[in-house]
């Protein structure tokens, strides 16, 4: 059995997913030893498995990365200490990243508290605003009411009144005129 450490340099190696791929990746070519860590801007793998699984994973690391990643330089070397199950390394993976997700359910959980609040108040400023529109919609109904009302109320007097009456009435109004005329000399007058 062989074991090596793989240390993995880039710009962008750290929170790309990078261990996670090295572990699923070791695991489907039944490497049974994994362990990856993050070190500053460095992702190291220690490995142990048999020297041709360990050959080929070696070649594979060096020619294929998650998505993200931009590597910058891959070193190997012999490794003489243990190194972890990987299947205890996958359940140590899972945990960490549980770990990183919780503070982000919770601020995703506080933001849409936020959110909901600010929909309630939208909401109520609505139903007043509905609220309004429907006494708007009460008062324009009883104006176009009274419109027709008026309508017909010309028309009617339109139909009635005669040139005579309207003769009439402006008689009556042009002698009320000529005394609220002399009222008001009077008035300046005295």
């Amino acid at each position: 059995m062989r074991t090596i450490e793989i240390i993995i340099r880039g710009t962008k190696v750290v929170e790309v997913g990078y261990r996670a791929f090295l572990l699923v990746n070791a695991m489907t070519m039944g490497i049974g030893k994994v362990f990856a860590f993050n070190v500053g801007e460095s992702v190291v793998a220690r490995v142990g498995g048999a020297e041709d699984k360990i050959d080929r994973y070696v070649d594979f690391v060096k020619s294929a990365s998650p998505l993200h990643a931009q590597v910058d330089k891959i070193e190997v070397k012999e490794f003489e200490g243990e190194v972890t199950e990987a299947v205890v390394f996958m359940q140590f993976l899972q945990f960490e990243q549980i770990n990183k997700a919780i503070p982000a359910i919770i601020s995703i959980d506080k933001k849409q508290d936020v959110m909901i609040s600010k929909q309630d108040i939208m909401i109520s400023k609505q139903e007043k605003t509905l609220t309004v529109l429907e006494g708007v919609r009460e008062d324009t109904s009883i104006i176009r009411k009274d419109v027709s009302s008026i309508k017909n109320d010309v028309s009617t007097l339109a139909r009635q009144t005669t040139l005579e009456d309207l003769e009439k009435k402006y008689e009556l109004l042009s002698r009320e005129v000529t005394e609220i005329k002399e009222n008001i000399s009077e008035i300046k007058a005295a």
